[in-house]
């Protein structure tokens, strides 16, 4: 009775592992294993996908750009990421780059450098709007507030920003210790700028509270204090002029004491007298400056002065705290070759690396990632400076406008020429009018011609 009891329990433990066996295949493949590879029937792992990926026939792009500089970077960063495409920056423009693309150069991607009224007279440009449309990378992207809105005309995207250069201001440490002053905070105003620039001015020893103040700062000024909505003493639609209108006049005078009311910078004469570089950042090196506008490409120069410096956020105005973004326009010519891959290269422009890349060299970025944030303080470049004020700038209005101002060349030669001539050497900012309201009848001509 035991012997038959015991077999009885050796013969089920036999069946229960057979159907074990049986079985195990088929929970393998049912649950892929741990590593996600399916179980193979043979019990044999399979081998690894050993395939040659897919081989792309090279591919050179050429770009047309006054200047590599600081953008060669991102052009390598580019081809590391797409290694079958080479950037060919050529810098040899025919007085404009327009001029170049009309000549017949060929060309995939161009940096516009005038504006885009003149391209879209002579219809030279791709639409990049269905591009942009099904590119999942841009369109993730979290990008500054209207980005690509301050790019956009006539309902469609001919070009897009091909960087982000925040303006700030640069200050000399030494100088400012030298006069009891220390840094003041990120949300300074215009007055806390001027008072600054007192204390550092004494002429006796050639110190001076600031250099080069000019248009560019003027224009920067008017936006904070509400009298312009856009860069260049533009309307809110970039479709005319402003800078003939009382509340402009007044900032204007303000400008125009700080050389000849309160002398804190050199006038035109004196810098020639006293042998300060026209060029401000050269004579801000010199170290006898206090403060000077600045911008990613200055810093090249900024960087051999022999004393201590840092950036300071631009002041707050009546209105808001306001800088400029010089986002320089980039497009892709109708007459290009390699329209896929050129749009490639655009839509690297929002990669996370590529932001990275631009923080790298100065500038700014124009998509919002905490990393990107972050990484301010993590360039070498910015070791020790006011990583506040670099964030913050990138974060604050405005961006330019520049491909919605029709007829670029007149208001920047002509109208914006004259009002830094008279900021700088002084005079009555009425003896312009003239010139701007022929802009603006012309403006409107040309807006009308193009359907904006």
């Amino acid at each position: 009775m035991k012997f038959r009891k015991k077999r009885s329990r050796q013969f089920a433990l036999i069946s229960m592992f057979i159907l074990v066996l049986t079985f195990l295949p088929l929970l393998a493949a049912c649950s892929g294993g741990s590593s996600g590879i399916p179980a193979d029937p043979a019990g044999t792992t399979p081998a690894p996908n050993t395939a040659a990926p897919e081989k792309k026939d090279p591919v050179t792009l050429k770009v047309l750009t006054w200047n590599a500089g600081p953008f060669q970077k991102l052009f390598d960063k580019f081809t590391e990421k797409y290694p079958w495409i080479t950037i060919d920056a050529s810098t040899k423009i025919n007085g404009g780059i327009i001029k170049n693309v009309i000549a017949g150069d060929q060309a995939d991607l161009v940096f516009l450098d005038n504006g885009l009224s003149e391209w879209m007279s002579g219809d030279l440009l791709e639409d990049l709007t269905p591009y942009i449309k099904k590119d999942q990378r841009i369109q993730s992207a979290n990008k500054i507030d209207n980005l690509l809105e301050s790019f956009a005309t006539g309902g469609k995207q001919w070009t897009v920003p091909f960087s982000d250069i925040p303006m700030w201001i640069i200050v000399n440490k030494d100088l400012m210790k030298k006069y009891g002053m220390t840094m003041p905070k990120n949300d300074w105003t215009y007055n806390d700028f001027l008072e600054m620039a007192k204390k550092a001015t004494n002429t006796a020893a050639n110190d001076w509270g600031m250099v080069g103040m000019g248009h560019e700062f003027t224009s920067i000024l008017t936006m904070a204090n509400g009298s312009a909505d856009n860069y260049r003493y533009m309307n809110k639609d970039s479709s005319q002029s402003v800078a003939h209108t009382p509340a402009i006049q007044e900032d204007f005078k303000w400008v125009q004491d700080l050389t000849n009311k309160w002398h804190v910078q050199p006038t035109v004469q004196e810098q020639k007298d006293l042998g300060i570089p026209a060029v401000a950042e050269e004579a801000f090196i010199k170290g006898n400056v206090l403060f000077m506008l600045g911008a990613d490409w200055m810093l090249e120069t900024i960087q051999k002065a022999k004393f201590e410096w840092d950036v300071l956020p631009m002041p707050k105005g009546k209105k808001m705290q306001a800088t400029i973004h010089q986002a320089g326009p980039i497009s892709i010519p109708k007459a290009s070759k390699h329209k896929e891959e050129a749009f490639l290269y655009i839509s690297f422009l929002f990669d996370i690396e590529a932001q990275k890349t631009m923080i790298e060299t100065g500038s700014s970025a124009f998509v919002k990632d905490p990393v990107l944030e972050k990484y301010f303080g993590e360039v070498p470049l910015w070791k020790g400076k006011n990583v506040e004020a670099l964030q913050l700038s990138a974060k604050m209005c405005c961006f330019s406008s520049d491909p919605r101002t029709v007829n670029l060349g007149d208001l920047a030669g002509k109208v914006n020429a004259s009002i830094d001539k008279l900021i700088r050497e002084g005079g009555n900012i009425s003896t312009v009018f003239p010139v701007i309201e022929a802009y603006n009848t012309k403006a409107l001509e040309t807006r009308k011609a193009l359907g904006w």
